[in-house]
């Protein structure tokens, strides 16, 4: 049959130029209806068909441009995006984004007993109806319900449709399951988030396969070489070609061979970082570097070879006492809780895994990122060599903090490989806002339970963070100074050549703890307290004084310290204490950047607000308990403190 003979008479065609407002918006009026291909889509417009009276709108937009659409929705901010993603979580509106290019602009509108189909120019778009700066034209024929053209149209929609994805679906999940989260936050965090959409995640679940076939060849395979199967998506086998094309691997019938050590180089080299992976069923913690496969968990060897490698720990962590320190104590503890952290990094992802199965999205924040503050010269970047030493038994150098930016992160995490992302002297002042980004999306949103992502790990001479980092990351303040003397780089230098299985010994009874663990605990370090607790054991060596027995911050206090500092001897602030908050006035000759500083270090449990040289305390009781910090009513400091 003749596509032309469907039409009733040669009048259902009408035709529209559209040069005005007016004309853009007439073709819409009296509709309830919308399915639209378009290859430009505005958010704004779409909202703006429900309040014109339209009860269901589906979109597919022409250019998988799913990054900028999370970018344009950011810049019109939170409520424009929530709004949406109810839209799309009660069905009402589906977005779809495609793996190739489409031009077609095509709309299909219906209303009881009438169904319109338009042809145009024309986008989706504001540019479009405000027709300021273009002009557009149509084409569209007004059908009754039931003509048979009006098949052959949905056909040819549906043909647009195969192979898209929806766009915010997977924040409308998010919502779905958020039970007691706020809505706005997790909005928030999605907008900042970098979703592995398309051809992306068929590119990332490839890299992740291979990564874990890679660690998994024998090192003394004499033939390293396996085959994998290419994404049948054409962006996707695009994408993973390019990734791919530097190790000149053959291709043919869409599958690719794959070189085992030349993979693990080439991770190394593009990413800064092994490839580490941890295999619960075999029970085994793999590692690949310098193009080489190994094994790194075996049991505890004897007590005297596991009381050496404890002995090397400590002979490192007294070089504090050569160094100035006003808490030498303090100082230790705090770098034996960031060794603990370091040690129990590689099994951050089951961490995040086991609290994602037992709580689901009613806590969606994983382990908290290490951030180790200390001004120069106080060790951070010394420390974390050391660290990594003990990971990989050879030097390792951590990244620089200047390398810290979402492609580095992302790439890294797309690689399947759980080896820690360690940034050296991050200069937070420069990449707040990236920071801020990366700790808030990186496990509630960006993280994905199909593959695995590494933990990340910051060293900084910034003090302060806002309030929404502290419940984000697990501080640690390194509160020493070295001397760059001759006699302690000797004895540093001499630390540093020895050699340490402890991170094998650590990995095999964190794997076996693991097994045994129902539910994640409150202090992500619990089992590496546990772990390094039970090596002492089986050493039968004695714990340090300063050995971390319960998360530091249970221990000690920075920001407390400070206040106390403050207030007991520097007597530069006072508190007036009433039944329904309390008011901290500063001296006149502190800064403003000063006392910001001090209302930073308040505990996000302790509500207050500004009000010009005070901070107005709401929430007393809890104020009174982090300044008592655990001591009785009779012993606490601050009921003996004087005005200035």
């Amino acid at each position: 049959m003749e596509q032309n003979s469907l039409f009733p008479e040669p009048a259902a065609i009408c035709t529209k130029v559209l040069q005005r407002r007016r004309d853009f918006e007439a073709l819409f009026a009296g509709f309830v209806k919308l399915k639209a291909v378009s290859y430009v889509v505005s958010a704004d417009l779409l909202l703006e068909f429900f309040e014109r009276g339209f009860v269901e709108v589906e979109a597919v937009v022409g250019e998988n441009m799913s990054e900028h659409y999370r970018r344009e929705l950011e810049q019109k901010g939170t409520d424009v995006a929530l709004r949406l993603a109810e839209r799309v979580s009660a069905g009402t509106l589906k977005i779809y984004v495609p793996e190739r290019t489409i031009h077609t602009k095509l709309y299909m509108l219906e209303r009881p007993g009438l169904r319109r189909v338009i042809a145009t120019s024309a986008n989706l778009t504001e540019t479009a109806r405000e027709a300021s700066r273009q002009i557009n034209y149509a084409w569209y024929a007004d059908l009754p319900e039931g003509h048979a053209w009006l098949d052959v149209v949905e056909k040819d929609y549906q043909i647009h449709k195969q192979r898209c994805a929806l766009f915010m679906g997977d924040l409308a999940e998010l919502l779905g399951r958020r039970g007691e989260q706020d809505a706005r936050e997790i909005v928030e965090s999605w907008l900042k988030s970098s979703p592995h959409a398309g051809s992306e995640t068929e590119t990332r679940r490839l890299l992740q396969e291979i990564s874990r076939r890679s660690v998994a060849v024998d090192a003394a395979a004499a033939e390293p070489v396996f085959t994998m199967k290419l994404p049948d998506a054409p962006a996707a086998r695009r994408e993973a070609e390019r990734i791919l094309s530097p190790l000149n691997a053959a291709t043919a019938n869409g599958e690719i061979r794959i070189n085992a050590p030349g993979y693990l180089r080439y991770v190394q080299a593009t990413q800064g970082v092994p490839v580490l992976r941890v295999d619960r069923e075999l029970r085994q913690v793999r590692l690949g570097i310098d193009g080489e496969t190994r094994v790194v968990n075996e049991p505890p060897a004897d007590a005297a070879a596991v009381d050496r490698a404890l002995e090397h720990i400590e002979s490192y962590l007294r070089t504090v006492d050569a160094a100035q320190s006003p808490d030498p104590r303090f100082a230790k503890t705090s770098m034996f809780e960031a060794l603990l952290y370091m040690l129990a990094s590689p099994f951050a992802d089951d961490f995040m895994r086991l609290k994602r199965e037992r709580y689901g999205a009613i806590d969606s924040r994983g382990p908290r990122f290490l951030y180790i503050y200390g001004p120069s010269q106080n060790g951070k970047s010394t420390f974390l060599r050391f660290a990594l030493k003990l990971l990989v038994e050879r030097s390792l150098e951590p990244l620089n903090g200047g390398d810290f930016s979402k492609r580095k992160i992302v790439g890294a995490a797309s690689v399947g490989t759980t080896f820690p992302l360690v940034f050296d002297d991050l200069v937070l002042a420069q990449r707040y806002g990236l920071f801020e980004e990366v700790l808030k999306s990186y496990w509630e949103v960006w993280w994905n339970q199909d593959g695995v992502s590494p933990q990340i790990i910051l060293s900084s001479n910034t003090y302060s963070l806002r309030d929404w980092a502290k419940s984000r990351v697990k501080r640690l303040d390194f509160d020493v100074q070295f001397a760059p003397d001759g006699a302690g780089k000797e004895n540093l230098a001499g630390i540093f050549r020895e050699e340490n299985r402890l991170f094998r010994w650590f990995s095999q009874l964190y794997l076996e703890n693991l097994d045994q663990m129902k539910s994640p605990s409150d202090d992500e370090l619990g089992v590496a307290r546990a772990v390094m607790q039970e090596l002492y054991r089986r050493a039968g060596r004695a714990l340090p004084e300063y050995f971390p027995s319960r998360p530091i911050e249970q221990l000690y206090d920075p920001g407390r310290r400070d206040w106390k500092d403050l207030l007991e001897r520097l007597k530069k602030a006072r508190i007036d204490w009433d039944r329904d908050r309390a008011s901290i006035h500063f001296a006149e000759d502190l800064q403003h950047f000063e006392i910001k500083a001090y209302e930073n270090a308040l505990p996000a449990a302790v509500k207050h607000r500004r009000r010009g040289r005070a901070l107005i305390v709401e929430s007393p009781v809890e104020f009174r308990a982090w300044l008592d910090g655990g001591r009785t009513q009779s012993g606490r400091w601050w009921n003996r403190l004087k005005p200035w």
